[in-house]
């Protein structure tokens, strides 16, 4: 299926502020007093809200070991590590997205916390590795599984067939340490309904965390999950 024949003002829509973030000059995002530099070809928390709401609301721990998958420009990882999480990995399908975490990593100096990694979900995990949170900003926007993409930054925001949603929750619970939490970051504009009959599924509930309603025109409503295993 052709991106141009479903869900056409969705689509139009964030092609508009992908639009304006890559033509703009803004190349530096605010959180939580702290400057992350976001390079083109990368999600740009610039021009979509999503990445401000969950970092500044994710519950961290001191000494608590931390995993992002889909860190993009690594805002959330690097917030991690400075509010205490140790150790913590950060990962992107996108080596677009690892280089601009790389390079953030750097400038607020922490390579010594944080291990950035480039690869497809858990696939970049060494053997033996698990984490106290495990958290993910879904690529939530359902669309149908032959649904195709002209360009690869779509990911970011489209699964089709919540094929990479089931995937996550086939492989999570074996990375989670006894206690852990998963967290996932999901919005209004994602199919709830058929996300929470994928976690019934594969043994999980979950409750809403946190969520916040975004600003400006047609904002959404964004949410943190907490998935509880049901075995």
């Amino acid at each position: 299926m052709n991106e141009d024949l479903y869900e056409k003002p969705v689509i139009d829509a964030i092609k508009q502020k992908l639009i304006l973030a890559e033509s703009s000059d803004i190349s530096e995002f605010e959180c939580m007093g702290r400057l992350f530099n976001i390079h083109k070809n990368v999600f740009p928390p610039t021009h979509f809200q999503s990445t401000g709401i969950f970092t500044r609301n994710i519950p961290y721990a001191r000494n608590s070991s931390f995993l992002e998958l889909g860190c993009g420009a690594g805002v959330t990882a690097i917030t991690a590590a400075l509010a205490g999480c140790y150790p913590v990995v950060a990962s992107d399908i996108s080596e677009e997205a690892v280089k601009n975490t790389l390079f953030n990593v750097t400038r607020h100096r922490v390579n010594n916390l944080i291990s950035v990694r480039h690869g497809d979900l858990f696939d970049i995990l060494k053997d033996g590795e698990s984490f106290d949170i495990i958290f993910w900003n879904s690529n939530f926007l359902f669309v149908p599984e032959n649904y195709t993409f002209k360009e690869e930054i779509y990911h970011a925001f489209y699964d089709p067939g919540y094929i990479t949603h089931k995937r996550f929750l086939q492989e999570a619970r074996k990375y989670l340490n006894p206690q852990g939490k998963i967290l996932i970051g999901f919005s209004s504009q994602g199919n709830e309904a058929a996300f929470s009959e994928l976690l019934t599924e594969h043994g999980y509930n979950y409750f809403v965390l946190y969520e916040e309603q975004g600003t400006g025109k047609n904002a959404q409503i964004y949410k943190i999950f907490q998935l509880t295993s049901l075995i």
